[in-house]
């Protein structure tokens, strides 16, 4: 089986943001998001009985609490272009709790950090056929040039990135790569970090710019 790295499960999970907010703009007002439910909390755990979920996505995402670190997800400004930006976040351990990843695993090992000190941050907006992806991933505890090295050698070891060079974009230091999106071709990806938290942006070269100008 194909390691999956902490990367690619933050570019699905921004996938599946971004298929959801396109399926409600079609069928409800921008700003009507669903709120996760009490049964759907209950029911994270899967029985062995469940089948994995195979609608449009490579993995099937548990339920938990999609407000798991509100603050990271305040990182990131209320509107990019005067479009709203929706954000959800979740605890690391909150994600292991319904997956087994030996990638993540081994990254985690390699900062010396558990699942509890690791949220994900994740959102999006759907403007026409263009599509913002947004993510943060933080480790709290572990220095950033630390973090940068080990996240990035473990992505390109998973192949989840590749053609990584240094940019400057909105007077931040980055890195553009290339990454396999849901249906398998390639997609561009700016990879930014700062502290204890690797920040993923998919755009325009204006929302990107945008949203890094906002950034810490």
């Amino acid at each position: 089986m194909k390691r999956i790295s902490i990367l690619l499960i933050a570019l699905l999970s921004l996938a599946v943001a971004a298929c959801s907010s396109n399926q409600a703009s079609s069928t409800a007002s921008p700003s009507a998001t669903p709120e996760p439910t009490a049964e759907a909390t209950e029911s994270a755990t899967p029985s062995q009985d469940d089948e994995p979920v195979a609608s449009g996505s490579a993995v099937a995402i548990p339920s938990f609490d999609l407000n798991g670190d509100p603050e990271l997800a305040s990182r990131f400004p209320d509107t990019v272009g005067g479009q709203p930006l929706q954000m959800q976040s979740f605890r690391g351990d909150a994600f292991m709790a319904g997956t087994t990843d030996p990638s993540f695993e081994q990254f985690l090992e390699s900062v010396s950090a558990d699942p509890q000190d690791v949220s994900v941050a994740f959102g999006g907006s759907v403007t026409g056929e263009t599509v913002l992806s947004v993510g943060a991933f933080r480790v709290s505890g572990v220095p950033e040039d630390r973090l940068e090295e080990e996240f990035l050698a473990s992505s390109e070891e998973a192949g989840d990135v590749s053609d990584l060079e240094q940019a400057s974009i909105s007077g931040k230091d980055v890195y553009t790569a290339t990454t396999p999106d849901t249906s398998g071709s390639d997609m561009s990806v700016i990879i930014y970090t700062k502290d204890d938290t690797v920040y993923f942006l998919t755009g325009t070269e204006e929302q990107v710019a945008e949203i890094l100008a906002a950034l810490p």
